[in-house]
């Protein structure tokens, strides 16, 4: 991750990081002037004893519960610091070298603070980190052969986005596990690991490509080019319209398919009724004259 200066003072990485529970992961962000040379924060103390540049971070989960928090500047002591800096501009932390820190899957938040120095600007940024299972893990090959058949190029650190990363697929996973919660009935998953991922893996991804089209439908609809001519060359480039149709009729086919399935789990059951004689009933017949007739019944006033 990139801060520079200049930027909005609150941003998000594009770009998620993916962890694999129980493992460690590198957390870092990269300082750059306005120029974009790297450079560290100025880490000299004050007259009135604080620092003149400043950098610390807090790892949170999605609740903003604080999972793990740290100063890197201004020094506290004793020195039990985490973060290092092993090159010029360069501040990260090893995630996951204490107990229980990705031992369990969801999304963690990695906010940093930073300042240059004194006279400068604080900047904040925050860093999405998935955690998921080896389980959630083994499906992206399977859904990669589907959503992106030529293995297209990405590189999120240039921008370059035509193929996608294991981050974006988990995403499109999630997208496609919420979509299949939706429709009735009632049985509902509460993140990728609950699911049935062994027996019905290839419902999930098929839903998954339906947000997968979505992104593409949104990037055809930029890049597409209706009509253009010039020196007597003409160019149509157009995909929207053949990746719409096919994003509605599978959309439509899934509608029918994941209501069959979640009937799967669906327990048929037996309903039984019984009259039973309540207020409003026990007045009527106590009120109504005697020998008053009602269908299927007889009724006198004081019985």
């Amino acid at each position: 991750m990139l801060i520079t200066p200049g930027e909005p003072p609150t941003s998000v990485l594009d770009s998620t990081t993916l962890i694999r529970t129980n493992s460690k992961a590198v957390i870092s962000i990269t300082f750059q002037d306005e120029n974009g040379n790297p450079q560290n924060i100025d880490e000299t103390i004050l007259a009135d004893g604080s620092g003149s540049g400043e950098l610390d971070l807090e790892i949170t989960n999605a609740a903003g519960t604080v999972i793990y928090s740290e100063t890197y500047w201004p020094i506290t002591y004793p020195d039990n610091r985490r973060i290092s800096n092993p090159s010029t501009g360069r501040y990260q932390i090893t995630f996951g070298t204490e107990d229980n820190e990705t031992d369990s899957s969801g999304v963690l938040l990695a906010n940093w603070h930073l300042r240059k120095n004194s006279s400068s600007e604080d900047i904040y940024k925050t860093q999405v980190c998935d955690i998921v299972s080896p389980k959630v893990l083994s499906l992206l090959p399977r859904f990669r052969l589907l959503i992106d058949k030529t293995v297209k190029i990405v590189n999120p650190a240039e921008y370059c986005n035509l193929g996608y990363t294991d981050a974006q697929l988990t995403i499109y996973l999630q997208a496609g596990l919420a979509r299949i919660n939706e429709v009735q009935p009632y049985p509902m998953w509460s993140s990728l690991e609950a699911f049935p991922i062994d027996t019905a893996w290839e419902i999930l991804c098929r839903s998954a490509l339906v947000f997968g089209l979505d992104s593409q439908i949104l990037w055809a609809v930029d890049t597409d080019v209706q009509s253009f001519a010039s020196q007597g060359e003409s160019l149509v480039q157009t995909h929207y319209v053949p990746l719409k149709a096919l994003r509605d009729s599978l959309a439509m086919e899934l509608d029918r398919h994941v209501r069959e399935f979640k009937l799967q789990y669906v327990r048929s059951g037996t309903l039984g009724a019984q009259l039973g004689i309540g207020l409003s009933w026990y007045h009527m017949l106590s009120s109504a004259p005697s020998g008053s007739i009602f269908r299927g019944s007889i009724a006198g006033g004081n019985r």
